[in-house]
């Protein structure tokens, strides 16, 4: 996972901005009508700097919102031929340092309103990173195709890494919402 391509991740703020958000602050309220996006979450109680992030994301105020881990692979071209194990180290250490939020994520494969947040990452296979996440939409189909083991996910470039990435399925441990 990384931040730079806004097919892969969509939008983004700065990582370091987001070291010290817990997997808490994506959840925002729960689910609203299929397809429909609320306004935007009003401030978290006490919390001025969650309310900035919400409102610059455009975290809708009510969201059905999914946790678990997933799986990509890094290659040197999009031919997936070769692993690319710096930009996989690269794409780890990053996670793991700074975290990532994305305001639009994979907006190339759900469409407009995914709400992502990645904070762990480690090393599995040599041609293999997994990544901790928690992912938040208004819309209840999103987050169904985002637990499906049967979505594909075409081939995405990280300019930041130079690396080609083909995620794999998502596993979803947790769904909140509706409440």
């Amino acid at each position: 996972m990384t931040s730079s391509p806004p097919a892969r991740l969509g939008n983004r703020i700065t990582p370091l901005l987001l070291a010290t958000l817990g997997t808490g602050a994506v959840v925002a309220g729960c689910y609203a009508d299929v397809g429909a996006l609320s306004r935007t979450a009003g401030p978290p109680a006490g919390s001025p700097f969650l309310s900035e992030v919400a409102g610059q994301i455009g975290l809708p105020e009510r969201t059905l919102t999914a946790s678990g881990t997933h799986t990509a692979k890094g290659y040197t071209t999009r031919a997936a031929r070769t692993s690319d194990a710096a930009g996989m180290k690269a794409d780890c250490d990053n996670i793991n340092v700074n975290k990532k939020l994305s305001a639009d994520f994979r907006s190339d494969v759900f469409g407009p309103g995914m709400k992502g947040f990645f904070y762990k990452c480690e090393k599995i296979a040599p041609d293999t990173n997994k990544y901790w996440f928690t992912i938040s939409s208004a819309n209840r189909a999103q987050i169904r195709k985002l637990c499906a083991p049967s979505t594909q996910y075409p081939i995405v470039y990280d300019a930041q890494h130079g690396t080609y990435w083909l995620d794999e399925p998502f596993t979803c441990t947790n769904r909140v919402g509706p409440a």
